[in-house]
């Protein structure tokens, strides 16, 4: 669906700004939003919560209401919007000119990471040319539709991704989160119902528009969602801008259906550049990592979530055999606990204390003191839980789990912080300990990093919490 598009005349001769122009010429706003919903497009930004449900909870009857395109991407690992920004940045215009159509905005703010200075002055190049062809502003194409659209540089916090912080930082104070409720949909920017959507989400829109609800369910999955009966259905549909990198041959930015599995994404982007797999974080660094047997996970919202991991912003690092995960687990720790925005004791001194723990046994001076503790594993009827037995594991190890856990659970998926920065620092220093456990007791004993073989320093599949959880998810039967 991605084409490299620049200037606005090359924009519109391959159709650009048709399908805006065919939604305001043959849909109410009301019949967007209902195709919107029938879609299944999901928010491509992290949470891939349901873009139609979003819009249906902001009110109509409150004026005026505003719309944030976050195009801050500050996720480690991910660079699709980056992408757009710089190479197609009118088809986001477009995608902002549909969203704000059905839903009755008027002003449009993209608030940009602030390191994206190409990006920036791209979008900037484009949102001047729309305004000069009458794409934005008063009466746009003579529909009586009014739009303005304005860019904004954050400062480079990672926070300000989070969509409550976005709207902080957008109104000139500090960049942190917001305490939910009241969401955004309700009471947002200068407390008024706000939309919040991603870059990619938003460039979604044209297309669906354009070509309708059944071509677009003809891409990706829809599973049935057994929570409910009988099942209901669970879309992960369309396309989505897979950003793979790491140990790969031909990193880069993939369009692909949704619902790929790890082995298969490896595979489009030139295999694995070394020997084999040892491990890939399947969502940007905030996501709960994956082993060599875990490949077989398809790469979607549903999936990833019931293999307790999550797909997040697609951002997928390929690590092979000569990586030290103690080592890749520090430098993760490292930039969380510079990004935390210390709102929040958990995480303010929790995300330090994680990266000192990974850091002194990154230098060979981690505790080689013992404790006793309950061990878990794969209990009597056959779930994971207490197995009544006992372990012996080194201190450090347990405070590292201790710690982490205690921001954000990756057992109960809950977290102790008003964002979900929490589980960013938590689920990847739980995940990595708990699935390459013998790479951080050979660190411990040996004193110094030990990068062991795959298998070696594997945990296999009877030991590891999450493979032995893992829901594979059946595809909708109507």
């Amino acid at each position: 669906m991605y084409q490299t598009s620049i200037h606005l005349m090359y924009f519109v001769s391959t159709t650009g700004y048709k399908h805006f122009e065919k939604a305001i010429k043959e849909y109410q706003p009301e019949d967007i939003c209902d195709i919107v919903m029938k879609s299944g497009l999901k928010g491509r930004g992290g949470a891939g919560f349901s873009t139609g449900l979003k819009w249906s909870f902001v009110p109509r009857d409150i004026e005026p209401r505003y719309l944030c395109c976050n195009a801050d991407e500050s996720e480690p690992g991910t660079f699709s919007n980056r992408y757009v920004l710089e190479k197609n940045p009118h088809l986001l215009i477009e995608g902002i000119l549909i969203c704000c159509y059905a839903m009755g905005i008027n002003t449009a703010y993209i608030y940009i990471r602030g390191e994206f200075t190409l990006g920036k002055r791209m979008l900037d190049a484009a949102l001047e040319e729309a305004y000069q062809h009458g794409y934005l502003g008063k009466n746009i194409q003579g529909s009586g539709f009014d739009l303005d659209i304005y860019s904004h540089p954050g400062a480079g916090a990672y926070i300000c991704g989070e969509e409550t912080g976005l709207i902080e930082s957008l109104e000139g104070k500090r960049g942190q989160p917001r305490v939910k409720p009241p969401f955004p949909a309700v009471e947002g920017l200068f407390h008024k119902p706000t939309v919040v959507q991603n870059v990619e989400t938003l460039c979604n829109l044209p297309f669906l528009m354009g070509n309708g609800v059944e071509w677009y369910t003809s891409m990706g999955r829809t599973y049935g969602d057994t929570r409910f009966n009988p099942p209901q259905s669970d879309p992960n549909t369309g396309t989505k801008l897979y950003c793979i990198s790491g140990d790969v041959h031909e990193p880069g930015v993939y369009e692909l259906d949704l619902g790929l599995t790890a082995e298969e994404l490896i595979e489009v982007a030139g295999g694995v550049r070394g020997e084999r797999v040892k491990a890939v974080i399947p969502g940007g660094s905030s996501a709960p990592i994956l082993t060599h047997y875990e490949l077989e996970c398809r790469l979607d919202f549903t999936s990833l979530t019931l293999w307790k991991s999550m797909l997040g912003s697609g951002g997928i690092i390929v690590m092979n055999e000569t990586r030290n995960i103690v080592d890749c687990l520090l430098n993760i720790m490292k930039f969380y606990a510079h990004e935390s925005c210390g709102q929040c004791t958990p995480c303010r001194w929790g995300t330090p204390w994680v990266r000192d723990i990974v850091q002194r046994i990154a230098d060979g001076e981690g505790r080689q003191t013992t404790i006793q503790r309950p061990k878990f594993g794969v209990a009597e009827g056959g779930r994971w839980g207490d197995t009544g037995e006992m372990e012996e594991v080194y201190e450090d190890l347990d405070l590292l789990e201790s710690v982490a856990n205690n921001i954000a659970n990756v057992d109960t998926m809950t977290w102790n912080t008003i964002c979900v920065f929490g589980i960013a620092v938590s689920w990847p220093a739980v995940s990595y300990l708990r699935k390459f456990r013998p790479e951080f007791e050979a660190a411990i004993r040996e004193g110094k990093l030990v990068t062991l073989p795959v298998e070696e320093a594997t945990v296999p599949p009877e030991g590891n919490y999450a493979y032995q959880q893992r829901i594979v998810p059946r595809l909708f039967e109507a």
